[in-house]
């Protein structure tokens, strides 16, 4: 591998490399931990789950009483 090739392949993996390390210098200039961003992440990624669930639960019941009304069945 020549210099020019290695010079490449290094700036090509500091690009990809620079959105996390911004993010994270960023947070260490304003005083925002590592810490508090994976609880704000998981907090997100719960409430995210959460609605998911709350949706796909309306979906269900929604399907169920059409296919109730559908053949004539009371509850």
């Amino acid at each position: 591998m020549t210099m020019s090739e290695k010079m490449k392949e290094l700036l090509t993996e500091g690009a990809k490399s620079s959105p996390p390390v911004a993010v994270v210098a960023h947070q260490a200039a304003t005083g925002w931990t590592l810490n508090h961003t994976l609880t704000a992440l998981t907090i997100l990624y719960v409430a995210a789950q959460l609605g998911y669930l709350l949706w796909k639960w309306r979906h269900e019941r929604a399907e169920r009483n059409a296919k109730r009304n559908a053949y004539g069945v009371e509850p």
